[in-house]
């Protein structure tokens, strides 16, 4: 019996709990609150936006581009076969 009333009990508090949870959520209130909020924080952000300062662009003629593969073909140490090949009409 005891067991019973008890769970009874918890149930309308959890029923309880949520029902006014859902209230206070779909209210008027909480949406026009909602809605200031998010516009305030929009005009913030614009506001920050604007006052950011700008770099100048100094990337320009930084990469250097190498040619490997020559640099690869000289160092390495021609094979017998490779001179016959290139060397065929020659």
């Amino acid at each position: 019996m005891f067991n019973r009333t008890k769970n009874i009990f918890i149930f309308i508090i959890f029923f309880t709990f949520f029902t006014f949870i859902i209230r206070y959520y779909f209210s008027e209130q909480n949406i026009i609150l909602t809605n200031k909020s998010r516009t305030n924080y929009t005009l913030l952000l614009i506001q920050e936006s604007q006052n950011i300062p700008l770099l100048k662009n100094d990337t320009d003629n930084i990469i250097v581009y190498k040619d490997e593969l020559k640099e690869f073909k000289n160092k390495r140490k021609k094979r017998f076969w490779e001179n016959l090949i290139t060397n065929s009409n020659e």
